[in-house]
């Protein structure tokens, strides 16, 4: 099988093991995969020509509009499958909102299939496109021992470790509510990502309990993680490949009580709030709450990323059989338990 990926930026360390989202290693042991990105749209006909795949993967927006725009046309002969992975008209917050809502609905009412991993977009999906698959993203591989010791950093012998791990900058992660959550209660706040804005630093100045980390090695994360007392995400997302992490670590998760309760269940597979201060104190004091919350994670249903490309590579060979019978792949294979 020959599949053409085009995307925002495609991997470019295929051979690299250790990736976030490393879809596209395990599923290159079992298909012949060109990747482009954006740049290189200018080229995406003649590469199609000249690879001639079977069938043309597109991840995120512009990039997936210039593929399904040639199919729409008559252009491109091929399945196209779009991986609507994202809110994007959201978080592309660097390109006008309009223009971006444009291509997303476009691309998802165009495509061939729709592949999504939020249950949310699922749902919208259903109204714009026929064949539509809610199928899980992987966790990262790597189990790697870190020399990152949070113990010693604490502030205070008693302080519980909170841990963000994710990007900081992007204004819908809501990174500045968990700061200044942190700043008025006896815990360690610990930051994983870049660094941070001039605005969250005037945030962070002056409380010597948050503490800002740098990048953890995608090999350390679960190690990392299982360090923390509480692991927090305040994007209003209902699914992650952070979120995912998290659960893998096993630790008490607090969330967004909005889209995340898509995915968990309040106080049973994490803690839901639209009031992180409020939400800290509450596990911070209840370690029973926090017992229970990391004992039922086990009811998620975790993938590694072989495991997706397997789940892909049969959707991706049942779709070029012409086969009808696909309800198996809609939602069956979704994390159990949520």
């Amino acid at each position: 099988m020959k599949i053409l990926h085009v995307s925002n930026n495609p991997n470019i360390h295929l051979n690299t093991k250790i990736l976030w989202n490393n879809l596209f290693y395990p599923l290159k042991k079992k298909a012949e995969v060109l990747e482009i990105g954006k740049k290189e749209l200018f080229k995406f006909y003649f590469d199609y020509l000249r690879f001639k795949p079977d069938l043309i993967l597109t991840t995120w927006v512009p990039a997936a509009f210039i593929p399904i725009l040639f199919k729409r046309v008559g252009l491109v002969r091929c399945p196209i499958i779009h991986r609507w992975e994202d809110y994007y008209a959201e978080t592309m917050t660097n390109y006008p909102y309009k223009l971006v809502k444009f291509m997303e609905d476009y691309c998802a009412k165009n495509a061939d299939h729709l592949i999504v991993i939020h249950k949310t977009i699922y749902r919208k999906a259903l109204q714009m496109n026929d064949s539509v698959f809610l199928l899980p993203y992987g966790v990262t591989i790597g189990n790697r021992k870190t020399k990152i010791n949070l113990d010693k950093l604490k502030t205070k012998k008693n302080n519980l470790k909170v841990i963000y791990l994710g990007e900081i900058n992007l204004p819908f992660k809501r990174v500045d509510k968990i700061i200044e959550a942190a700043r008025e209660i006896d815990c360690d706040l610990f930051l994983f990502g870049e660094e941070p804005k001039e605005e969250y630093k005037q945030l962070i100045k002056g409380h010597t309990n948050i503490h800002y980390m740098g990048w953890a090695k995608p090999e350390e994360v679960i190690n990392v993680l299982k360090q923390g007392d509480i692991l927090v995400n305040t994007a209003d997302l209902d699914m992650s490949m952070k979120f995912l992490d998290y659960v893998n670590a096993g630790r008490p998760i607090l969330a967004l009580n909005k889209r995340p309760a898509e995915f968990f269940k309040h106080k049973e597979t994490a803690f839901l709030t639209e009031d992180f201060k409020e939400g800290l104190k509450t596990l911070i004091k209840d370690k029973k709450l926090r017992d229970n919350l990391s004992k039922n994670m086990k009811k998620i249903k975790l993938y590694s990323w072989k495991q997706i490309a397997d789940i892909h590579f049969k959707l991706y060979e049942k779709i070029l059989a012409g086969d009808k019978n696909l309800e198996k792949f809609r939602t069956s294979y979704y994390h159990v338990g949520v």
